[in-house]
């Protein structure tokens, strides 16, 4: 890896063989290749970041999420930790040492604990070199599959970083439609029940804003609404919140609010941070914040009034993604901001929107955006209509039927229809897709149309399909009714013959007794 040579805390030979070797162990779905006699992970080393991200080795000092920093420096939070006196460079373990972070024979049971997790069970000390490697084949692992193999292989070896590394790792790379398979997979449940034990038990401290934060945005990611943990998450949060850096500070109140975990004094604390921190936010971390703080419905004008003079001032910096998730989170407070509403709208010309990311996200929280705030901006929704129109197939249903429904009330306003072209899109993609949409969906579009006084017939016939299809028996269904008629056909026609035979054979013998 580049870097590594002629470095002033070089490491040795040795660890040149350790990501490969993981790389290996993950291809071979977890087997165990861990060298316990490999080089000793040295807090602050550049070289270490770049052995397991080479990509990031210049930015080694630094700390970022691992929600923004790709996933690959899971180990970044050890580097402000000071090097022991008398060391100068990494050592190799000495015969009949034991590895760093194992207990020595002659400590107490009651300072026993696994591997690279300190001297009490709620302290955790820098990884030991099993606990760099174990990281290294989560890194490495490409499915969950190969995630939760490494988990149930190395479960033992695990420290409280390296479950925090495979919750994060899974976050990120399950799609989906895998993510209730996962939650329901045993390997992974007991992982979490792992995780949530060594939260509960780790001091006040031990775990950092980069862990607590990191393990609250994976939770919400993977669906897993699990009360216990986030409740011990929220006991270390507010003992420690002026740790937190924007970034966590703006993840785990978003992961919070997303989940429906809404602890108000993790919320009262995290504003009071929040507000001596704000100058620091970038946009998207600004736009988090507002969105988790209107969304738990704690809202605090002060907050809001400072965030809204920020942006302001860094309105140059905003994407339409940020721009849009701001003002939503705005009028969701039920706190319009004119000046704020005004210049975010002068931006959003149709050709800005139709090239942003997400743009279906974009344009859907922008109409929503203006129309739950009241705020009368025709110009918004004229580029809204040219930039969506053309491409409601990018829509999900939900989307569309939302969308429809801001521009009805914007509209109605005016009492009349100034997006006829908009409509008439939307009625076709209605005609194709109607076998996707869900009643609601329709019954939504249906009121907006009434209201507008919109022809409801493509929506009609769209509800009308879904009837048919719901009363039309399913092929299968039929087919099932069928063999079971035909069963209680033949089962009668037996029936009805075994009486006539016995009465018969009866009349027989004894007319030939006779």
């Amino acid at each position: 890896g580049g870097g590594r040579g002629g470095s002033a805390c070089r490491i040795g030979s040795a660890m040149d063989d350790v990501v490969p070797a993981a790389a290996a162990a993950a291809k071979g779905h977890g087997a165990s290749v861990l060298d316990a006699s490999a080089p000793e992970f040295r807090p602050g080393c550049s070289s270490f970041a770049a052995v397991l991200a080479p990509e990031d080795a210049s930015s080694a000092g630094a700390s970022p999420s691992l929600i923004f920093g790709g996933g690959g420096r899971f180990l970044s939070k050890y580097s402000h930790v000071r090097h022991e006196a008398g060391h100068d460079g990494p050592r190799q373990r000495r015969t009949g040492e034991p590895p760093s972070g194992l207990p020595t024979p002659t400590q107490s049971a009651s300072s026993s604990a696994r591997p690279g997790c300190g001297s009490s069970p709620g302290a955790f000390a820098g990884p030991d070199r099993v606990n760099v490697q174990l990281n290294s084949l989560l890194v490495t692992a490409r499915t969950w599959e190969k995630i939760l193999q490494v988990v149930e292989t190395h479960d033992e070896d695990f420290n409280a970083v390296n479950l925090i590394t495979a919750l994060h790792r899974l976050a990120t790379i399950v799609v989906n439609s895998r993510k209730g398979q996962l939650r329901r997979d045993l390997r992974f449940k007991r992982m979490v029940h792992r995780l949530s034990d060594t939260v509960r038990n780790a001091e006040t401290g031990a775990l950092k804003p980069q862990d607590l934060s990191n393990i609250a945005w994976a939770l919400t990611r993977l669906g897993l609404l699990n009360s216990v943990l986030f409740g011990h998450l929220a006991e270390h949060i507010i003992r420690t919140i002026h740790l937190f850096e924007p970034v966590n500070i703006s993840m785990t109140l978003w992961a919070f609010a997303r989940s429906g975990f809404l602890d108000e004094k993790l919320f009262s604390v995290a504003a009071a941070e929040v507000k001596g921190q704000l100058s620091r936010f970038e946009p998207q971390q600004i736009a988090n914040t507002t969105w988790a703080m209107a969304k738990s419905g704690f809202v605090d004008e002060e907050l809001f009034e400072t965030a809204a003079q920020l942006a302001l001032e860094k309105i140059e910096e905003f994407q339409p993604m940020n721009s849009s998730m701001l003002l939503y989170s705005f009028a969701l407070a039920r706190l319009p901001h004119p000046k704020l509403f005004a210049e975010v709208g002068r931006r959003c010309t149709a050709s800005t929107l139709a090239s942003a990311a997400s743009m279906p996200h974009v344009v859907t929280n922008l109409a929503l955006a203006y129309s739950e705030a009241g705020v009368s901006n025709s110009a918004v929704f004229d580029a809204v209509a040219v930039a969506a129109g053309g491409a409601l197939y990018d829509f999900r249903t939900q989307q569309i039927a939302t969308l429809v429904h801001a521009f009805a009330r914007a509209e109605a306003k005016t009492a009349r229809v100034r997006h006829a072209g908009f409509f008439d899109a939307v009625s076709r993609a209605v005609a194709k897709r109607q076998t996707e949409f869900k009643p609601q969906d329709l019954e939504e579009l249906r009121d907006a149309y009434d209201l507008l006084g919109l022809s409801t017939a493509p929506i009609l016939k769209a509800m009308g399909s879904g009837d048919d299809k719901q009363d039309r028996p399913a092929p299968v269904l039929i087919a099932f009714l069928v063999v079971i008629v035909a069963l209680l056909l033949l089962a009668l026609a037996s029936a009805g013959r075994l009486p006539g035979a016995a009465l018969e054979g009866g009349g027989g013998g004894t007319g030939a007794a006779r």
